[in-house]
């Protein structure tokens, strides 16, 4: 009696073990068919929502009322209240959150978006407490044709992107100390930080005949090399749009590279984004980008992510790939400016 029990608790053991992972794999193909089914019901609803609204606001918004209409005035508020989480999401993992304000847009060139946007961006950081780093100036001197792609495209040349690296090297100086204690278990570290297809090697071109080489690491960040923990050096996250993507320019020749060369003690990380906003910038911390531990986070914005809060910028453009649908005022703006 005693052998048959001896044979049979290892298989009992066995067959609880069995029906514990078919519970398992059938619990996590209910997940994976649920959320699957909601991608599918938002990608539909923002289908209709940008069939019903098709146009996309620009520089008209800050024209007839300027900084003072009532729908700019919403945008601002949405612009605050996004900076003002963001700023709680960072630091509450004891990461220093700074801004940059870059921007192409300057001298001659400069828009109502930049003009007005600014200054509401320089005295929101200051209500918030962030420490921020206006570097329109500073660019508003220098040559266009030498620092970007002009007149083919806005964007960085080599020496523009060797420009900007010089310009926020004296922050990475500033914080090159600090650090914050908040780390993850492998268990809960997503396995990207960033958008990019994670491990992709590719030439593209943007429709501007400038071909250039963008490599994303394992983690879908744009740079060569993958990030690893447990961290033995500073991790800097950069964050933000084109300005910091860099379209038109090979990894090698990026601002985050360059400053990575001249920072070998540092792990500089770019999440850029093109066409993003700060609405992307916080989804992305917050969905994956904190699970890079990063100790400085430096977001990138100008007078355009505010305006590019619109709803229906947001359904064009947004990663979420959630519907935005239309405030009142939204609502109200885009029917007197576009179905007149």
């Amino acid at each position: 009696m005693k052998k048959i029990l001896l044979l049979t608790l290892p298989f009992a053991t066995l067959l609880t073990l069995s029906c514990g992972n078919n519970k398992e794999q059938q619990q996590a193909a209910a997940a994976t068919e649920k959320a699957l089914a909601e991608s599918k019901k938002a990608f539909r609803a923002v289908e209709d929502l940008n069939n019903d609204y098709r146009e996309i606001p620009d520089e008209k918004m800050l024209e007839n009322g300027g900084q003072n209409s009532a729908i700019y005035g919403e945008m601002k508020k949405r612009y605050k209240a996004q900076m003002a989480e963001f700023k709680k999401e960072v630091e509450s993992t004891g990461a220093k959150f700074i801004v940059v304000i870059i921007t192409p847009e300057v001298g001659p060139g400069i828009t109502n978006r930049t003009r007005y946007g600014h200054p509401f961006i320089k005295s929101t950081c200051t209500e918030l407490g962030v420490e921020y780093y206006d570097l329109s100036p500073a660019i508003a001197v220098q040559n266009p044709d030498i620092i970007t792609q002009a007149p083919k495209d806005g964007h960085w040349s080599k020496k523009g992107a060797i420009f900007l690296a010089d310009q926020i090297e004296p922050i990475l100086k500033k914080y090159s100390t600090f650090r914050t204690t908040t780390t993850y278990k492998e268990t809960e570290r997503t396995e990207t930080f960033g958008d990019l297809a994670p491990g992709s090697d590719e030439i593209m071109d943007g429709g501007k005949n400038i071909p250039y080489r963008v490599v994303a690491n394992a983690q879908g960040l744009r740079m060569n090399e993958d990030v690893k923990f447990p961290k033995t050096k500073q991790h800097i996250l950069f964050m933000g749009g084109s300005q910091i993507y860099s379209p038109f320019l090979d990894n090698d020749f990026i601002t985050t590279t360059l400053l990575a060369k001249r920072h070998p003690e540092m792990v500089i990380m770019n999440s850029g984004m093109i066409s993003g906003c700060t609405d992307d910038f916080l989804s992305l911390w917050k969905e994956k980008a904190k699970y890079s531990e990063p100790d400085v986070v430096i977001v990138q914005t100008n007078g355009t992510d505010i305006t590019d809060l619109f709803f229906t910028n947001r359904n064009h453009l947004a990663r979420s790939k959630q519907p935005y649908y239309p405030s009142a005022e939204e609502e109200k703006y885009f029917r007197n400016t576009y179905r007149k």
